[in-house]
């Protein structure tokens, strides 16, 4: 399998980013990115997607849109459409529909930022997911970086201190954001988990004070998401682009916070036996001397997720295995200690043991 680098929720001028496509193209070869979803707010923009070249090394640029209901009060409820082929924002007020049309165009829906409180002092509301009626979805954005801001602040000087002090962020995903995610699995769905920087790069004043509050080259280091794809990416674009969606969708990734440690090369496998390894995104009946596998380019400490329970624990260890005895779904989260505290550094996607 080949690990594909990948920062979705991008946002540009067309709607409330700071920098044109190409710019932020060159910011992400940049950084190391190998592709990048723009999802402007109910914009698609033609001509951009393909393969993008700068300084010698090619980027692959998909569109995308983050779709909301203009009309609605309060303006909750924004889905990312990723790979899709037009402008979908016209079906906003039906979202059934609008995942529906998603899927014709062979893209993905994403529910973005479920859990989003309000920061008031900053005008900005309280914009979570609600609509829990939707069905076929493909996943959850588990880990977007502005709503952890928002999270995160609990304070009035806390977002001067983060803005001028970015890399003390990320943490983790959202606890409660984290609690959704398990509870669908309790229930029986499978939901796949993507990050998204939900990148910005705005400019804030105060007075003669001016700062560019995290830049698009900090998300871009920040969190992302590592696809693994048999084969990797051929050139072809649609062909490219079909599989990397299809990853996105299957759960075939798994997020990392690129401020800890290059998180490349971690794996996260359930064997089943000499012949057999599930991958993430995998599901497989139970069946006797399953064994879980873990393994890290790093020591860190490592959780076995099961069910949303923790059901092993191993501190400073760069492999980890363990028997699964009986049906659940299982993840893995891995922390590793950064800027005095205990941080989230990869979150995986789970193995369905059925």
């Amino acid at each position: 399998m080949e690990e594909i680098k990948t920062n979705i929720h991008i946002h540009t001028r067309y709607s409330d980013g700071s920098k044109n496509h190409t710019e932020i193209m060159r910011d992400a070869v940049q950084s190391g990115l190998d592709a990048i979803i723009f999802t402007d707010h109910n914009v698609y923009l033609e001509g951009i997607e393909g393969y993008h070249q700068f300084e010698g090394r090619k980027i692959m640029v998909i569109m995308g849109q983050e779709i909301h209901d203009p009309n609605a009060t309060p303006q909750k409820n924004h889905l990312l459409s990723l790979g899709g082929e037009k402008d979908l924002s016209h079906f906003a007020d039906n979202r059934n529909k609008l995942i529906r049309e998603i899927h014709t165009q062979q893209g993905a829906a994403f529910l973005a930022h479920p859990y989003d409180p309000a920061l008031p002092g900053f005008n900005e509301p309280d914009i979570s997911w609600e609509d829990w009626t939707v069905k076929d979805f493909d996943g959850i954005e588990l880990w977007n970086g502005f709503s952890e801001l928002k999270v995160r602040v609990r304070t009035k000087i806390a977002p001067y201190f983060y803005a001028f002090f970015p890399k003390y962020l990320p943490v983790s995903p959202p606890e409660q954001t984290v609690n959704i995610w398990d509870d669908m699995h309790r229930k029986g769905k499978h939901v796949s988990a993507i990050a998204g920087s939900d990148a910005h790069a705005i400019t804030f004043s105060a007075g003669p004070l001016k700062r560019v509050i995290f830049p698009y080259q900090y998300h871009f280091s920040a969190i992302n998401n590592h696809l693994k794809i048999k084969g990797g990416l051929n050139g072809d674009f649609e062909e490219d682009k079909k599989r990397l969606i299809s990853a996105l969708i299957k759960g075939r990734n798994f997020l990392a916070n690129g401020l800890i440690a290059d998180a490349a090369g971690f794996q996260f496998e359930i064997r089943v036996n000499s012949r057999k390894q599930l991958e993430m995104g995998d599901a497989e009946n139970f069946s006797e001397d399953l064994l879980a596998h873990v393994q890290l380019p790093k020591k860190a400490m490592v959780r076995l997720m099961k069910d949303g329970q923790s059901i092993k624990l191993a501190n400073g260890v760069k492999t980890l295995d363990f028997p699964i005895s009986s049906r659940g779904v299982y993840r893995v989260e891995v922390y590793r200690k950064s800027r005095g505290i205990m941080r989230a550094w990869i979150f995986s996607n789970p193995i369905y043991i059925e």
